[in-house]
């Protein structure tokens, strides 16, 4: 019995070594368009590994949506996405339990930086979206209509900060930070963020990344206040 479960974690410990082996190899060579790795075979040599321990650790990587396996050809090594990172991030904060003031306190300076580096480095593009975001606030016929352009006013200025790490956070924070603005747009109204919404965005024109810095702050001050009275 010891001897058995004794193999079994050696197998296991193999697999495991194996997967961290070929991450490794895919971060330094797999980055081109249309990449594949060699063969099960070659690799088995290469890590000194049966070719059985190399197809458990080709499962692995292929569920974790590092490489794409068929039959009869090299597993090809699939872009970059966050797409995998974001689902698995959005299901931990769902189940996980923090209050709206906690994710104030995360979003505060996160916001803060992203309207200095927007105010930095927005294109014209990108300026005349977040014009449209303010006109679609103040034109919002309902709450939820509030909501998303609230939303997308705050998405416009992430993609102006060409921070795409932003947007992903972001995007886990989706359902948090909706509920969020339904409990401030409703505790001081669409006239409250309308004027903050337009005074970053005035100071994002200027490229005054103080003012626009400064502007944010002030926002999420009144964010936190209006958490604090719901």
């Amino acid at each position: 019995m010891t001897d058995s479960v004794s193999s079994a974690e050696r197998a296991e410990d193999l697999v495991t070594r194996t997967v961290d082996a070929l991450i490794k190899k895919i971060m330094a060579e797999g980055r081109g368009p249309d990449h594949r790795l060699p063969s099960q075979g070659e690799l088995s040599e290469e890590f000194g590994v049966s070719r059985s321990v190399v197809r458990e650790a080709m499962r692995v990587l292929q569920a974790r949506g590092f490489v794409d396996v068929s039959q009869g050809s090299r597993p090809r090594v699939i872009p970059a996405s966050p797409d995998v990172v974001i689902e698995s991030l959005t299901t931990f904060v769902r189940r996980s339990e923090f209050s709206l003031l906690q994710l104030w306190e995360m979003r505060t300076p996160l916001e803060a930086e992203i309207a200095m580096l927007a105010a930095r480095r927005i294109t014209p593009e990108k300026l005349a979206e977040l014009k449209a975001s303010v006109i679609a606030l103040r034109e919002a016929a309902d709450l939820e209509a509030q909501i998303d352009a609230d939303i997308w006013f705050h998405r416009v200025l992430a993609e102006a900060s060409d921070n795409p790490l932003f947007g992903i956070i972001l995007d886990v924070l989706a359902d948090q930070l909706r509920a969020s603005r339904h409990q401030t747009l409703v505790r001081s109204g669409v006239s409250m963020a309308l004027g903050y919404h337009q005074r970053i965005l005035n100071a994002v024109e200027a490229r005054d990344t103080a003012a626009a810095h400064r502007e944010m702050i002030s926002h999420m001050e009144q964010t936190r206040r209006d958490l604090e009275n719901p």
